[in-house]
């Protein structure tokens, strides 16, 4: 497979003209993220990207390691890391705002979500859950949970839910997250995307869901390269998903591809045609939005931090 590697230094250079180019990115950063559209945000990185399927296992006790100039993970997991472990990370930038969205099923009659509706979601105690609560909390609801958003896809696909090996119950809504939505071909079913409906009720506030946190010993020079060129990658996609497909696929294989993302370039392509933007994508300097995240974290997720000046890169 022949890729088209750019250096840092040039692709600088290159970002100043009014042209996009398309292109993987050579870089001396060691970069981590979980699978799924934390690592698809840093898709042009990925010469220098190692992802891991689970973030509790595999992610969170690199904090405390050193190992990686830059880390994308869970907002609230990585800040905690921070402000109680005082591991030597800062916060520079969000790049995902909610990628989850309440599916319907087809069982309930009237088609909207309301009390003695039965719904499944997932990670009930992780920012998933917890804004489901905040969302939905209100209404009398049967609900169940299940602790990761791919095992919602069963239920996605029958409407059902085993509870134990005696019990099945039907569902009137599944709260599931993209690409696992667009990838069971579900997306026509999607009732509500869960960060309009927080934007609605939250006074136009965001869902903070994973963040960049770079080490506080790698060359400034090279992060400060590395975010303004991951906010116009990511700007980039957003603004066309047919070019955001073709640099995926620069990855190689379909099985490559899903290796390194959690998905192949033709799933995450469909979550993101249209201005769909399933993945929740975008970029925002954390220091910029200080009021928001600690709104987020404190206000809607009850972490408890005290976040101050010090936490931002």
């Amino acid at each position: 497979m022949k890729k088209n590697i750019l250096t840092i230094a040039a692709v600088t250079l290159l970002a100043s003209c009014s042209s996009y180019q398309n292109g993987l990115r050579e870089t001396s950063l060691k970069i981590l993220s979980p699978t799924g559209a934390p690592a698809v945000s840093a898709f042009n990185f990925a010469n220098g990207l190692t992802t891991v399927l689970d973030p509790q296992t595999g992610l969170i006790p690199e904090f405390g390691k050193g190992n990686y100039d830059v880390i994308i993970a869970p907002t609230k997991a990585g800040l905690t890391q921070i402000i109680n472990k005082h591991v030597n990370y800062k916060l520079a930038a969000t790049v995902t705002f909610g990628n989850f969205s309440l599916v319907a099923t087809g069982n309930d009659d009237d088609g909207v979500l309301n009390d003695g509706d039965t719904v499944l979601y997932f990670q009930p105690n992780d920012i998933p859950g917890l804004v489901f609560n905040y969302l939905y909390g209100g209404l009398n609801l049967k609900t169940y949970f299940v602790d990761a958003a791919n095992k919602t896809a069963q239920s996605l696909n029958t409407g059902t839910f085993k509870v134990s090996e005696t019990e099945t119950v039907k569902l009137d809504y599944v709260y599931s997250a993209e690409p696992i939505i667009t990838n069971l071909n579900k997306s026509d079913k999607v009732v509500e995307k869960a960060r309009d409906a927080f934007k609605n009720k939250a006074g136009g506030k965001s869902i903070i869901q994973a963040s960049v946190f770079v080490k506080t010993n790698t060359d400034t020079k090279l992060i400060d390269e590395f975010l303004e060129l991951l906010n116009e990658d990511i700007s980039h996609a957003l603004k066309d998903a047919n070019n955001f497909k073709q640099s995926l696929e620069q990855y190689g294989s379909e099985k490559e591809q899903e290796n390194l993302f959690g998905f192949n370039a033709t799933t995450i392509y469909n979550c993101m045609k249209d201005d769909n933007n399933g993945l929740g994508l975008g970029f925002f300097k954390a220091k910029e939005h200080k009021e928001e995240i600690n709104y987020f974290m404190n206000d809607i997720l009850n972490a408890g931090l005290t976040i101050n000046e010090e936490v931002y890169y």
